[in-house]
């Protein structure tokens, strides 16, 4: 994926800021956007398929969390959701804790393009499944996946 900087500093995508994914899916109609401050969302008319779920503390976004709804597994969703949500973590200038597996593996497959995002942590157990590093102050704020 390319990236792209706009002159006067980098873009962050705002809450509501949507990107809609068409090419190389199954499903159509797929709506990637930023919910709010600590959630990434993937809709299919107006239907919550997918969520990504972060920590941001100072320079840090921790990425704890993400659930593909039953019966959207395995269609590319998860990646999208999560390479837009990594896009979004560059534009914004800071590093990345990949607490969740996912995020994790996704970064770790795709190095070459997200290896300067790692904040120099590895998930050391993909059966340890999702915990916050981030401070639990921090994380009182943000919403979790259900």
């Amino acid at each position: 994926m390319a990236r792209s900087r706009t002159s006067g500093g980098p873009r962050i995508p705002a809450p509501g800021a949507a990107r809609t994914y068409r090419e190389g899916m199954s499903d159509r109609d797929v709506v990637i956007h930023r919910a709010s401050p600590t959630l990434f969302l993937a809709t299919r008319h107006d239907v919550e398929v997918c969520r990504a779920s972060i920590a941001v503390g100072e320079g840090v976004w921790e990425f704890y969390s993400t659930v593909t709804a039953p019966g959207y597994e395995g269609r590319g969703i998860a990646s999208q959701l999560v390479r837009y949500a990594l896009d979004a973590a560059d534009q914004a200038g800071v590093t990345v804790i990949p607490s969740c597996w996912y995020v994790d593996g996704l970064m770790h497959r795709h190095s070459p393009e997200y290896d300067h995002l790692r904040a120099g942590y590895r998930v050391p157990d993909a059966e340890a499944g999702d915990a916050c590093r981030i401070a639990p102050a921090v994380i009182a704020d943000s919403p979790r996946a259900g």
